[in-house]
């Protein structure tokens, strides 16, 4: 049940960039909240959407230490290959959805429905926050032929200098290396 939980916070972690984008479009400001905030300029309303974003996918990060751990040996890797680029238009597609959506309540059901099947996916977390905090994705196929995305702080090129002994497993394709503790 947790794990469940926690791949449904990444993956609303992972959406929530088009959300700002969604909102940004809409110009919805916090200014009409409180009388002390009536001057406040749109960009600062933005900034905190975002700061607020940052500090979910930082959580994120901190609730991926309570995920079972696991291991790769360095010699049952035969290719790693990166995996930031492979991710960049699908994400693009989100924001083009935020930029077209009419109205909040097409935006939402879009946003429903790219969130269930991020959710289903086999290993679709990307989070282009995590490339601000310093991840990477690396896609490694291992020497039984398995496929899997790893995200890691490391900077990976070859398979005999990569080891992984402090894996979270996200599911059965996805995990996150705290090798390094990073908060």
């Amino acid at each position: 049940m947790i794990v469940h939980l926690f791949k449904l916070f990444l993956t609303l972690n992972s959406l929530l960039l088009s959300l700002l984008v969604f909102l940004i479009k809409e110009e919805v400001v916090l200014n009409p909240l409180h009388p002390y905030l009536s001057n406040l300029p749109a960009l600062i309303s933005y900034l905190l959407y975002f700061g607020f974003i940052y500090l979910l996918t930082r959580e994120s990060i901190y609730r991926t230490n309570f995920l079972d751990t696991d291991t790769i040996d360095k010699l049952s890797i035969s290719v790693i290959e990166p995996a930031n680029d492979a991710f960049l238009p699908s994400y693009l597609g989100y924001f083009f959805v935020a930029l077209s959506a009419p109205n909040i309540e097409v935006f939402l059901y879009v946003f429903g429905i790219i969130c269930i099947f991020i959710y289903h996916s086999r290993i679709s977390y990307f989070n282009p926050i995590f490339l601000l905090i310093g991840f990477n994705f690396y896609y490694i196929k291992t020497n039984n032929n398995t496929k899997i995305l790893v995200i890691t702080k490391k900077q990976l090129k070859e398979p005999k200098n990569a080891e992984f002994e402090n894996l979270k497993r996200i599911n059965n394709y996805t995990f996150m290396d705290m090798g390094r503790q990073v908060l």
